[in-house]
């Protein structure tokens, strides 16, 4: 199991400043909700670009692999394969490369002999992983407070 923030008074200016955050994003997701309703937005375009994204993020594996890279900043195939105990070295290529192709992932090759390759979060990435960390987290308190 993962470690946990034990000190309670990170612990609690967390869970305050998450709670804050969670009022500003229903602010601006009604102020959104607006918008697109008065900007007459194509609903059918976006809900299909937002289902593609979400199949790609919501596979097994995705948001670790993000989370690693957010956490850590680059990380090697080795490094991430460490961090995932449990994932073969297969299943990791196939996602970096899913990721790499929806441009969430950047990919550098540091050398050739022996193949030294370092992955990190692209523009997109660190958004996706800065946007989905209080929902994480806001899961994760629900979860334990209710245990």
């Amino acid at each position: 199991m993962a470690p946990r923030i034990t000190d309670p008074k990170p612990a609690a200016l967390l869970e305050t400043e998450l709670k804050e955050l969670i009022i500003q994003s229903r602010k601006f997701s009604q102020k959104l909700k607006s918008v697109a309703r008065d900007c007459h937005v194509d609903i059918h375009r976006e809900r299909k670009a937002t289902r593609e994204v979400l199949q790609l993020i919501l596979q097994k594996w995705i948001i670790e692999i993000i989370h690693i890279l957010f956490i850590e900043e680059t990380q090697r195939f080795n490094d991430l394969k460490r961090n995932l105990k449990g994932i073969s070295s297969r299943t990791l290529t196939i996602k970096l490369r899913s990721l790499e192709d929806a441009g969430f992932v950047e990919r550098k090759v540091i050398s050739e002999r022996p193949t030294i390759v370092e992955y990190t979060l692209t523009e997109r990435g660190q958004i996706l992983a800065e946007l989905s960390t209080p929902i994480i987290c806001h899961l994760k308190l629900e979860c334990t407070s209710r245990g």
